[in-house]
């Protein structure tokens, strides 16, 4: 059974998201481009900064989207080192012991 990422309607349809995400990254760049020439930068407003985080998370978002598309649901081979250890007989490490 097929993945629902490995199908072309989800391919093309992450694409178009990304792209979409792009163009709202860019509506919103456009906008707060504007303010920032008619205030000084001490007078940056919670607005400003909520813009500035929706162009970041958007032009990440999307480029991520467009230019990876469903290779972000591929699964990675996690090296040993990083793997968990198994949770029954495991036992935290003393580093200090107290005598009291």
């Amino acid at each position: 059974m097929k993945k629902w990422h490995e199908t072309l309607a989800a391919n093309l349809g992450l694409r178009v998201g990304g792209l979409a995400l792009l163009a709202v990254g860019w509506l919103a760049a456009v906008r707060l481009h504007q303010m920032a020439l008619t205030t000084s930068a001490r007078d940056a407003t919670s607005f400003m900064m909520l813009l500035s985080a929706i162009v970041f998370i958007c032009g990440s978002a999307g480029s991520a989207l467009l230019f990876v598309g469903p290779g972000l649901w591929e699964t990675v081979e996690v090296s040993e080192r990083w793997r968990r250890l198994p949770s029954s007989n495991f036992e935290a490490p003393t580093i200090i012991e107290l005598d009291l």
